[in-house]
C-alpha cells in the first residue's frame, strides 16, 4: 500500500497494470522519480523489492506531510488543513470513527459528507447500515 494525497493505493489491484504514472506527482522519492506504478504493481505481490521501493516512497510521504502539518500550524490553519486532508483521503465523508472523535478531544471537526445525488442511493459507509450500534460516525 502506497501512501498519496488521494488516498491509500493498494498497488496489488488490476487497475494499476498498465499505469504508468509515478506513485505521486511531483514526489522527488527515488521510487517515485525511477518506477511506475505498474512496475511496483508487478512487484508488489511476488518481491519483497516491491515492499522496499514502496515503502522509500512512503516515509517520504509522511515527511512531506508532516512539514505541510508544521506549516499549517505555524499558519494557524490547521483545522482547515485537517479538513482538506479527509475530504481528500474519504470523498465520500465516510471518516472512521476514531478519527472523528480523537480529532473532536482537540477541537476539530469535521465537515458533514456532501449529499449523495438523487439518482444514486447513499453508500452503506454514509447511512451506518454497515456499522455495529454505536459505532456511527459522529460529524459536528
Amino acid at each position: 500500500m502506497a501512501l498519496s494525497d488521494e488516498g491509500n493505493l493498494q498497488l496489488k489491484q488490476k487497475r494499476f497494470r498498465g499505469d504508468l504514472r509515478p506513485l505521486e506527482a511531483g514526489c522527488a522519492c527515488s521510487t517515485c522519480r525511477h518506477f511506475s506504478r505498474a512496475y511496483l504493481h508487478a512487484l508488489a505481490a511476488k518481491e519483497q523489492t516491491g515492499a522496499r521501493l514502496v515503502t522509500i516512497h512512503n516515509i517520504a510521504y509522511m515527511m512531506r506531510l508532516g512539514a505541510r502539518m508544521r506549516a499549517a500550524i505555524k499558519e494557524d490553519r490547521f483545522p482547515s488543513f485537517v479538513a482538506d486532508f479527509f475530504a481528500a483521503w474519504f470523498p465520500r465523508g465516510d471518516y472512521p470513527s476514531w478519527c472523528i472523535d480523537a480529532l473532536a478531544a482537540v477541537g476539530i471537526t469535521l465537515p458533514a459528507p456532501a449529499p449523495a445525488p438523487a439518482s444514486a442511493p447513499a453508500p452503506a459507509a454514509l447511512t451506518g447500515a454497515a456499522r455495529a450500534p454505536g459505532e456511527g460516525a459522529r460529524v459536528k
